[in-house]
């Protein structure tokens, strides 16, 4: 058995890219265009374009079409890049995943109630306020992730910089280390799943692609959870890098 023609025209678009009769910044033919050209349905070759999408061949730029894309995957290493030998010298930890790629930030900062989970881990009241502060990242123009941090209000307190959309350099644990409350020891968990309809808006995500949920929760040398950071990545975007043992 074949393939399906969606996977087919893929493949061709693919080719003409690899044989550089397409290359980087040029403007793809119409869906309608490409349709008649490989003989195939409007919704075959939306297919396929969701899929060069997914693997970041191609990009839609809003009212002007698709273009050959090159991106390469941003290699999120840990963990070095959580390291105080890192953010405790001015840098940012996106930028230790970025090495230097273009990157925009969005950032709102603001109180809300706590969830249950969230409000266990920060050991306050359920309901109670925390602060949020919610990022969108970009590389290359492309969001890669969403990122909310929650953190408790008296944190904030001692470390009003963390309440700033621009906490300065190194971030936000910087800040909480000049106010004794800086991390020392971080957990991670994953999981790989379908994104929401909100998460797939924010970021552009091609039907069919799958995120991973990264949530982060940072701990100062008393054990206290000082942050729980929900992270969402576009998995087509990312490589996870773990470097485990001495």
């Amino acid at each position: 058995m074949g393939e399906p023609a969606y996977r087919d025209v893929a493949n061709a678009i693919r080719s003409d890219i690899e044989a550089r009769r397409l290359v980087e910044g040029d403007r793809l033919p119409t869906v309608r265009e490409l349709a008649q050209r490989f003989g195939v349905p409007t919704g075959t070759v939306a297919k396929a374009v969701d899929v060069l999408r997914a693997d970041g061949v191609i990009v839609a730029r809003h009212g002007r079409g698709l273009y050959v894309r090159s991106f390469g995957r941003i290699v999120r290493s840990s963990p070095d890049r959580l390291s105080r030998s890192w953010w405790g010298e001015g840098k940012s930890i996106q930028d230790r995943d970025t090495n230097g790629r273009l990157r925009a930030v969005n950032v709102v900062v603001e109180e809300v109630p706590a969830t249950a989970d969230v409000a266990e881990a920060l050991a306050v009241p359920a309901g109670a306020a925390v602060l949020t502060r919610a990022r969108r990242f970009a590389v290359e123009d492309r969001i890669v992730q969403l990122a909310t941090s929650h953190i408790p209000l008296d944190v904030v307190a001692a470390a009003p910089a963390v309440g700033y959309t621009n906490p300065g350099a190194g971030g936000m644990y910087a800040r909480m280390a000049d106010a004794g409350l800086g991390p020392e020891t971080f957990r991670e968990t994953l999981v790989c799943r379908m994104p929401t309809s909100a998460e797939a808006e924010l970021m552009a995500l091609p039907r069919g692609t799958p995120v991973i949920a990264i949530t982060r929760f940072a701990y100062t040398t008393m054990r206290r959870c000082v942050e729980v950071n929900e992270m969402v990545l576009d998995s087509s975007a990312y490589e996870l890098e773990y470097v485990l043992g001495s």
